[in-house]
């Protein structure tokens, strides 16, 4: 591992370069005088089903009952509650899903110090600021809060367009920086609000269009977010809500409880405004005046959400504002706490871009391996497809195409479905001309019906089930349907996916609106009609048809652009992720040449059962051992999310059980790392040069750049400035919760599998290719699909029209 050369950017003077990171410690630990007491939880045990579920629900509804903060930690004789010192009401029994625990007092008045540094304490640590800072940010009336954990956001939109309003704010979550110092990651955010409030009046019908609307819900100057669930059939004056003085109508209610001046909207509001109903974080009933609830705006619905994807410089730039503004003096009760402006740096370390191979034994080095076509770091991503075009290179994989299906609807290849399909052969052959030439078969099917999931879905099964089909792999195309809602899993997608994998047909999906938009209708010098390219789409379209070439149809058959020429120091790595109770499984192998893909139905949603895990990766190690010849010394895990208990010890299980087997090595080793995707609060990391100018030179950092947290965390930019993008570099998130190998090396392979970016190969890519295949296979194959609505078309037609004959 050697440390690459940052480049230095000099404006006059000496230049210094540092990596900041987005977390500002905070000054007075020592002044925070705290004690703890902790509470054996009995009857909650981890071979319970609901473990996880009952263990996040006794931490939030006791710190709702309590309004203070508790949290759950686990000890080796079972989890413990820890509660702030002298709080005096804590149950003795808390009911739970199918249980009930029983909360035991341990220990009294613990101390709590802010400078050790280990697991438990950390939590406790980071738990109790993260309250403190809660509570003057929350009664901060230029602030709001769309709900507790989210960020907060100033009362006035940052900017405005077409009755879309931009609300700017920021998250701030408690904690570890590099350093073993405790602060808070700051990070900047944005919220798109309507600027102008559901009807005051609404009727039953019209309320219908807002139906399972998420509003901000302006109570007063208290602003909170809420689903709409039902409408109420009484005014704000006639809705009454009950209080210790008795009932009072929700009109008089809000006035009272609002602090004054009111606002201008609550001022101004008809005695007789309508009413809609919501529930709140504790799933109990609430009442809200229409006129008060302002809709919150999708980011694809809006143009302004291009003016929230910020360069380096002025994200840097809007979290010291915002920590400047809010955060350096916090009051809780009698406590101050501190807040430096001046954020942590870290320690630069870089981890070098391992070599690839291409076809014919071509190699390409960063490092300048020896033997290897040279390549510098800025170049790499186009040099990639240079070789993949190149004849004495290309793909790694060579082999001929097998048996391929192209699965188009009928009003497509009726129109322009000709020129498609030859313009996609044309693509697929200029990237693979290895293959033997591109030829689908072409199957239609009928779409000139509704295009909704379940008649869609319908023509499809036909159309595909009429035909004698033979193992292949298949592009399908689709229409958007007209019932999937914004945001939503593409159903239809995923029933094709996982119907077609029934009859062996492993399939990819595409969809037309490209080519409606690219193709248009002209005629021949003979005055024969025919479709043509629009120029204006032309090289839009040529970029799309590449995308499909090596995404819908190489690499659903395997077809891999390069693989790794530096060897992983993990012998097999796993990447596993559940959703929608399907459970999907890549392995990679040392070079990242061998690769397949699993998927098993789970009775788990999101985790899998101890069994489980055992079964499924005794296979898959057991076929790796055969593939390699040899007793496997070394695999990690990468789990995709939170790893749960049950999946660590069905993970142990196995490597245990393989070792009597002999499959793996008696000092063979078990690595688990936890790889997170969100976060209430990302860590930033920006690289900053200072001369003697009045302003520093603020970039992304380079990718490859990485920090190691308290031996197990581990913040990697597998993304960077090589890689032009708009905005600011987001470093992956990984957690080691088992170590084998050493966790540098574990992380060091993470990068390497980020550099595989066979999806996009003149970029970089954000996950390791364990997450990015899993996902492939999941973000399609696992999305929830209504089979009942395509089995019982016909009795529900049936239904609908004795319905309709009643109502006549």
């Amino acid at each position: 591992m050697r440390e690459l050369p940052v480049p230095v950017h000099v404006l006059g003077g000496v230049a210094v370069t540092d990596i900041e990171t987005n977390i500002f410690p905070i000054l007075n630990l020592n002044d925070l005088k705290l004690r703890y007491d902790t509470y054996r939880v009995r009857n909650l045990r981890r071979d319970q089903d609901e473990y996880f579920q009952n263990r996040d629900t006794l931490t939030r509804d006791l710190s709702y009952k309590l309004k203070m903060p508790v949290l759950i930690v686990e000890r080796p004789d079972g989890p413990y509650l820890v509660v702030p010192g002298d709080v005096a009401n804590v149950p003795q029994t808390f009911p739970l899903v199918r249980t009930y625990v029983h909360l035991d007092k341990v220990e009294s008045g613990i101390p709590l110090d802010f400078n050790v540094r280990n697991s438990e304490n950390d939590s406790i640590c980071l738990r109790f600021i993260q309250f403190m800072m809660q509570a003057p940010l929350f009664r901060n009336n230029r602030l709001w809060q769309p709900s507790s954990g989210m960020g907060f956001f100033d009362k006035t939109p940052f900017e405005q367009d077409n009755g879309i309003g931009r609300y700017r704010g920021f998250g701030a979550r408690a904690a570890i920086a590099p350093s073993g110092r405790i602060g808070l990651c700051v990070d900047v955010h944005s919220k798109y609000i309507r600027t102008a409030s559901l009807p005051v009046h609404l009727s039953r019908l019209t309320f219908r269009t807002f139906q399972g609307q998420r509003c901000v819900y302006r109570y007063g100057h208290q602003w909170y977010e809420i689903r709409i669930e039902t409408f109420s059939d009484l005014n704000v004056s006639e809705e009454q809500i009950r209080t210790t003085d008795g009932p009072v109508s929700l009109f008089e209610f809000i006035a009272r409880a609002s602090r004054k001046p009111l606002p201008a909207e609550l001022a101004s509001l008809p005695h007789d405004a309508s009413v809609i109903r919501y529930r709140n974080n504790r799933g109990e009933d609430r009442a809200a005046p229409s006129g008060l609830c302002y809709p919150v705006c999708d980011t694809q619905e809006n143009a302004l959400h291009q003016g929230a994807i910020l360069p380096p410089h002025i994200r840097r730039e809007q979290a010291s504002r915002f920590v400047g503004e809010y955060l350096t003096e916090l009051r809780f009760n009698q406590i101050a706490v501190r807040v430096s402006r001046e954020p942590e740096r870290i320690e630069r370390k870089f981890f070098r871009v391992p070599d690839f191979e291409f076809g014919n034994g071509c190699k390409l080095s960063v490092r300048g391996t020896t033997g290897a076509s040279q390549v510098s770091l800025d170049a790499l991503g186009r040099k990639r497809i240079d070789l993949l075009r190149d004849a004495h290179a290309g793909f790694y994989v060579k082999e001929r195409f097998r048996r391929q299906y192209l699965i188009l609807p009928q009003s497509v290849w009726e129109s322009w479905g000709e020129r498609f399909v030859a313009d996609l052969k044309q693509a697929v052959d200029n990237l693979f001309p290895e293959g033997g030439g591109y030829k689908p078969d072409i199957i239609t099917y009928k779409d000139r019906g509704p295009r909704t999931y379940r008649d869609q879905g319908k023509a499809i099964l036909e159309a595909v089930g009429d035909r004698f089909m033979e193992s292949a792999y298949a592009v399908v195309m689709l229409h958007p349907t007209s019932d999937r809602k914004v945001r939503e899993h593409d159903l239809l997608a995923a029933m094709v996916i996982r119907e077609l994998r029934k009859n062996d047909i492993f399939a990819a999906v595409n969809h037309s609106e490209m080519g409606e938009h690219s193709y248009v209708m002209a005629s021949a010098r003979d005055g024969t009609p025919r479709y043509e390219i629009r120029e204006n789409q032309r090289s839009r379209l040529m970029g799309y048809l590449r995308n499909v070439a090596l995404n819908k149809v190489l690499l659903t058959n395997n077809f891999w652009p390069f693989v790794l020429a530096t060897p992983l120091h993990a012998e097999v790595t796993i990447g596993i992720d559940v959703k929608n109770q399907t459970a999907g499984f890549t392995v990679i192998g040392q070079n990242g040449l061998s690769v397949k893909s699993y998927c098993h139905t789970s009775r788990q949603k999101e985790k899998l059962l101890k069994a489980q895990v055992l079964t499924h990766l005794a296979e898959i190690i057991r076929d790796e051992k055969i593939r390699l010849g040899r007793p496997l010394k070394s695999i990690v895990i990468h789990r995709d999310g939170r790893c749960f208990q049950a999946e660590m010890d069905g993970a142990a299980a196995a490597i245990d059980k393989l070792k009597k087997e002999g499959v793996v090595a008696a000092d063979g080793t078990l690595t688990v790392l936890e790889i997170s995707k969100s976060a209430p609060v990302r860590l930033r990391l920006f690289e900053v040069q200072r001369t003697d100018g009045p302003k520093p030179f603020v970039q992304n950092p380079q990718v490859g750049l990485y920090a190691i947290i308290n031996g197990n965390e581990g913040f990697l930019c597998s993304t960077g400035r090589a890689f032009r993008h708009a905005g600011t570099v987001q470093p992956l998130h990984v957690r080691c919760v088992l170590e084998g190998i050493h966790f540098v090396d574990a992380l060091e392979d993470v990068y390497a599998l980020t550099t595989l970016a066979w999806t996009r190969p003149e970029d970089c890519s954000r996950y390791p290719v364990t997450i990015k295949m899993t996902d492939r296979w999941l973000g399609e194959e696992a999305s929830e699909f209504d089979q009942e609505a395509l089995i019982y078309e016909a009795e529900q037609n049936e239904e609908n029209d004795g319905e309709k004959r009643e109502r006549a």
